[in-house]
């Protein structure tokens, strides 16, 4: 029997309610934005439906402080979510159409997305399917190279202007980004302040809550699991991060890097749909991703960084790799992330 807060996992695509009413199929669609990834699976996101119109708004009360002052991770989140939504309601017959930040006296209303009957299926290749296999790892790869020609059709995802995705492949790229995570985990957990917020989303593996980080996805046995969240944040672990995530990243088959010409709201919530799109993609082939963004949150090591890639403000590093299935994140129940209506 699945516990109660990885039940979101379970949505399937046999219960649409095709001849129910606008209303109930848009709330159907939810149930896929809410598989999104987020970090630190704070789920920063709520929504409103209103006729054809489904509000999306960022949930700023999950907000950061210490590990992401700008909220930037949180923007990109909820742009990922924008990206199922997208995803789903074209893969049910409707064709869709996306306003960002509708109402600049609204912070946090990130989206507006309008739903219209098209009956004819998305247009294009259906990512509709993985969003219920995609899965992120801290784990280990297994020891397998990405063909040439599956790095092409992912980095086809990157298709706005203004957004790039740079490879970097080789050994002394992935030595130079080992060296640049290395020295933010010593700088970031050194501070107390920055343990503790981000400690607060660390979760032993059986754990019964429906957000955060089970160390399961990490890597950590169950009986380490238990008493790890308080470790973090009470001392600094940063040489044993800093050893796990050294040999993720030279251990990959590719790192890739996200950069942007703005750096804003509405760049970071694009960039998240486009990454979304990046991370379906790669799970149609069987490859998964990583996340080593601690530099970009440092503006220092962030400076060096895009200096070192050469084009726009780095958002996002990840590394690419074929790694074992593993068990989803938990996850909000849909009824806590919908708002009466919006207008």
């Amino acid at each position: 029997m699945t516990a109660k807060n990885y039940e979101a996992w379970e949505v399937l695509e046999s219960d649409y309610p095709r001849k129910g009413t606008l209303e109930g199929q848009l709330k159907f669609l939810l149930r896929y934005a809410i598989l999104a990834p987020s970090g630190p699976n704070t789920q920063p996101w709520k929504f409103a439906i209103n006729g054809s119109i489904i509000s999306v708004f960022a949930d700023l009360e999950r907000s950061l402080p210490y590990v992401d002052p700008d909220n930037r991770t949180l923007f990109m989140s909820v742009g990922c979510a924008i990206a199922n939504l997208v995803t789903a309601g074209e893969h049910f017959g409707f064709s869709t159409s996306v306003n960002y930040f509708p109402r600049v006296e609204e912070n946090n209303r990130t989206a507006e997305v309008k739903f219209e009957p098209a009956g004819n299926g998305p247009h294009g290749v259906d990512l509709f399917p993985e969003i219920t296999k995609r899965h992120t790892t801290k784990d280990r790869y297994e020891n397998q190279m990405i063909e040439t020609g599956i790095l092409d059709e992912i980095k086809k995802c990157i298709d706005l202007p203004g957004f790039v995705l740079s490879y970097l492949c080789d050994k002394d790229s992935k030595s130079m980004m080992a060296d640049l995570v290395s020295r933010a985990h010593q700088i970031q957990l050194a501070k107390k302040e920055f343990r503790q917020n981000l400690g607060e989303w660390l979760r032993n593996n059986w754990t019964g809550e429906p957000d955060g980080m089970p160390l399961y996805t990490f890597g950590v046995p169950d009986a380490v699991s238990l008493g790890f969240p308080a470790a973090f944040k009470e001392f600094d672990l940063s040489r044993a991060v800093i050893y796990r995530d050294s040999g993720l990243i030279h251990g990959c088959s590719c790192l890739g890097v996200i950069t942007t010409d703005q750096d804003d709201r509405l760049a970071w919530t694009l960039c998240g749909t486009l990454l979304e799109k990046l991370l379906l993609k790669a799970a149609s082939y069987g490859v998964t991703a990583c996340f080593f963004s601690q530099p970009i949150g440092l503006p220092e090591l962030r400076t060096e960084l895009e200096s070192s890639i050469g084009c726009g403000h780095p958002q996002l590093i990840f590394s690419l790799g074929k790694a074992l299935p593993m068990r989803p994140t938990p996850r909000r129940p849909l009824d806590d992330v919908i708002l009466e209506s919006s207008s």
